[in-house]
């Protein structure tokens, strides 16, 4: 594991040094074909309400800028993105994309904030290929869906191994919200951390205002504690572990949602000095990344998610996909390498991401990068 010496990204590129940026490290558009091609149609299925709306907001933006930076094409052919709200419901996700496959003829979905979500799309897309934004589920896959963000063990594996060598095999206490995510996450530390742990703590999914009486339950020789929160669970995890007392008590590493740049929205210097494991950060030192940053920082005036960054990719491997032409599923699985803002990046034999994940220090403002962990040889 190797430590990367790293600056921030520059916060207002020059508008020409940002163009040749974006041109060059973010997957610039190729020649343009003729003008009367047909346009590319992009549904991308989005929580616009509900308890992923502010996830849902990071998505579209990013979508939207990715298109906007491109001449409003991909593939070289003019492209709309049509935008369906999920609201969080499968039910209603299922709806939205027979609505956008039948009536709007989109050529590709994208979008996906949740698993329960994205499962029931993958149902109805038949033919229709899919690009995750988003949803970790480890059970999603099949020979059209194609996924830009992770698997649920592969993110708590890689937490496991940076724990492994970072702390050593001390006692270890794991918690998260009980719902798929965190249970796939937590299993996924378990097996790269190759230890059992001292304690599993599994709290009611939404419904925990409380987390007392479970932090209670981290036996006393305990050294570490591993957790997965995310959205409004990850706010009140956060502060109940500062006013509890317990960042005097024990060492804490997350899950890269817990301190996500959504989530430290809400909850500012109580995130200080807290450890993630997360597959970006803002403050990764290469230029691609710079001009994503800046151009982010241009349109919202803060720092972009992983959320964002993975669904600029999503347009990003559309993009190439479609400039590869024939069928758009089989390009789709050939893209080869996507090196971009993230670092390192392609697709496996399953379309799920083989990446560089990063041991992030949140520090005034920032998740600051200390270590890299490579992918694992499996």
């Amino acid at each position: 594991m190797r430590i990367p010496v790293l600056g921030l990204p520059v916060a207002g590129l020059p508008v020409v040094g940002l163009a040749v940026l974006m041109a060059a490290g973010c997957g610039g558009t190729v020649p343009l074909l003729e003008e009367d091609s047909p346009p590319v149609k992009v549904g991308a299925i989005i929580s616009q309400t509900g308890v992923y709306a502010m996830l849902g907001d990071d998505m579209e933006i990013a979508m939207r800028l990715y298109l906007d930076g491109h001449g409003g094409r991909l593939g070289g052919r003019p492209a709309e993105l049509i935008v369906a709200d999920d609201a969080g419901s499968p039910e209603q996700g299922q709806k939205e994309a027979r609505r956008l496959i039948d009536a709007a003829g989109v050529n590709v979905l994208t979008g996906l904030i949740s698993s329960p979500v994205a499962e029931s799309v993958v149902q109805v897309a038949g033919t229709t290929p899919v690009v995750i934004a988003n949803a970790g589920s480890d059970d999603l896959g099949g020979p059209n869906v194609f996924r830009v963000s992770y698997t649920n063990r592969a993110h708590g594996m890689a937490a496991g191994r940076y724990a492994a060598e970072r702390y050593g095999k001390q006692g270890v206490v794991l918690m998260a919200s009980d719902y798929s995510a965190g249970v796939e996450t937590l299993k996924g530390f378990e097996e790269g951390y190759g230890a059992r742990p001292l304690k599993q703590i599994l709290t009611p999914f939404g419904k925990a205002g409380d987390l007392e009486p479970y932090f209670e339950q981290i036996p006393p020789q305990a050294g570490l504690l591993y957790a997965f929160y995310a959205g409004g669970e990850a706010a009140t995890f956060v502060r109940s572990y500062k006013r509890l007392g317990y960042d005097a008590k024990i060492k804490l590493l997350t899950c890269q949602n817990l301190t996500d740049e959504d989530v430290l929205r809400a909850i500012g210097q109580d995130a200080e000095g807290i450890t993630s494991v997360g597959m970006y950060s803002p403050a990764l030192d290469n230029p691609d990344n710079a001009a994503f940053v800046a151009t982010w920082r241009t349109r919202t005036g803060r720092n972009p998610s992983a959320v964002a960054l993975q669904s600029w990719d999503a347009m990003r491997l559309i993009d190439k996909a479609l400039a590869g032409g024939g069928d758009l599923s089989r390009a789709l699985g050939g893209a080869g390498e996507l090196d971009g803002p993230r670092g390192p990046f392609r697709l496996d034999a399953a379309h799920d991401p083989v990446q560089n994940w990063y041991a992030r220090e949140y520090h005034n403002g920032i998740n600051r990068v200390i270590a890299t962990i490579p992918p694992k040889q499996e």
